[in-house]
């Protein structure tokens, strides 16, 4: 997982230092890689320090202990401000508590085990988790700003569709003329462009960015 994000943010031209407690990982990274390594354990705070994360705009922890990931971000934000972090989470029973403590991660385990369980299950549409290309697949929780928009409204700000919208513990497809709600976390297929439109209504771990 390191070695993937490592090349493919290389490849986009970012400046990226990879950490790693075992220098033997290093080997797994691709031979254009033009960042630097560093062997130590990322929630060493010194070793984060001689990466350069007080210059860093993202930390992301991939390690295989959803401790050492949630323990580097953690440090990233509060002690260095790092504004974008995302911890891989490997058990799905603590996704309320990175919530609810406004940890970004992803969760592997339960996208592998959807990804399974739509092989299995005869006549459902392949899962998809993202283009290589100008569309992304995103979640995006309304704001304050954005209760009340018709759904019309919000495909209006730019290439954009939504697929669905969870509010509380129901989800449903909404037709155009359907209104939104604060809280409500939409799902939706974006294209370039829309995002910085889209801040007006909804929030986005990275919006300032977008």
């Amino acid at each position: 997982m390191g070695a993937e994000l490592a090349d493919r943010l290389s490849d986009d031209g970012h400046d990226i230092v990879v950490l790693d407690i075992a220098e033997r990982a290093f080997d797994r990274i691709g031979s254009t890689f033009n960042g630097e390594t560093v062997t130590a354990d990322i929630t060493d705070k010194d070793a984060l320090v001689q990466a350069g994360i007080e210059r860093a705009d993202a930390l992301i922890a991939v390690t295989d202990l959803d401790n050492a990931n949630l323990m580097s971000v953690e440090i990233a934000k509060e002690l260095f401000g790092v504004r974008k972090t995302v911890a891989r989470l490997f058990n799905p029973e603590r996704e309320e508590s990175y919530r609810k403590i406004g940890v970004h991660y992803v969760s592997g385990t339960r996208l592998v085990a959807k990804a399974i369980m739509n092989e299995l299950q005869a006549g459902t549409f392949p899962l998809h988790v993202g283009f290589d290309g100008d569309v992304e697949v995103v979640e995006m929780r309304v704001h304050d700003r954005g209760h009340g928009i018709t759904v019309a409204t919000l495909e209006a700000t730019g290439p954009l569709r939504i697929a669905a919208v969870q509010r509380g513990a129901r989800v449903r497809i909404l037709s155009s003329d359907d209104r939104l709600q604060a809280g409500d976390l939409v799902v939706a297929a974006v294209g370039r462009g829309a995002h910085k439109k889209l801040r007006r209504f909804v929030e986005h771990p990275f919006a300032e960015d977008l």
